[in-house]
């Protein structure tokens, strides 16, 4: 029998038709290389014998924060801070973007170890975290994401970083008790369009 562990982690080339990358940006003067946040994909078996490949991407969110939560007016902030990826205009987010680098690229190719909690069961949307002490203080580091099984391409299931910032406040109560979820229980249930019920 195949041992699971180790094709798990087996990195394979994100696809042409699945490769995605942000180009640097500019900040205060600072540039921000975004290569980090390049899609990847690796290949896994989710039951003996079924091999999938998963291809991960990141949304802008993971250094961008949105209108509303920003304290300005939308006529005081500068257009040098607004991101617009063509279908929403954001704020960016330096401690966002500085977390990322930090934690986000190290924690999306570990999510097959990684404890993983169901955050919405009807959208096929998950959370892990990080505890992170960077400041002195203890605070947690949230990374949410969908997966959902390609319907262009067979053997392969999308996982779409949907953001990634830092909670505040910790955990809500629901994410405290929210029902636990395994890497491959994740992609089986993605790749078979199946509900995951914890």
């Amino acid at each position: 029998m195949t041992n699971l562990a180790l094709v798990e982690l087996e990195p394979v080339e994100a696809p042409e038709d699945a490769q995605h990358r942000f180009a640097a940006i500019t900040y205060k003067g600072k540039t921000w290389d975004l290569s980090h946040l390049d899609s990847f994909a690796f290949r896994c078996e989710v039951t003996p014998g079924v091999l999938v490949d998963v291809v991960v991407f990141f949304s802008c969110h993971c250094f961008t924060h949105s209108l509303k939560k920003d304290r300005r007016p939308r006529h005081l902030i500068p257009d040098a801070e607004i991101f617009n990826d063509g279908r929403e205009e954001r704020v960016l987010d330096q401690e966002r973007y500085e977390l990322s680098l930090l934690l986000l690229s190290n924690m999306a190719r570990e999510l097959p170890k990684r404890r993983i909690i169901v955050a919405d069961e009807n959208r096929h949307n998950y959370v892990t975290w990080e505890v992170h002490n960077g400041d002195g203080s203890k605070s947690l580091y949230a990374v949410f994401f969908e997966a959902a099984r390609d319907k262009k391409r067979k053997g392969r299931v999308l996982l779409y970083i949907q953001s990634a910032y830092r909670l505040e406040k910790g955990l809500k109560k629901r994410q405290k008790e929210a029902g636990k979820v395994s890497w491959r229980k994740l992609v089986k249930a993605a790749y078979e369009g199946k509900t995951i019920r914890p």
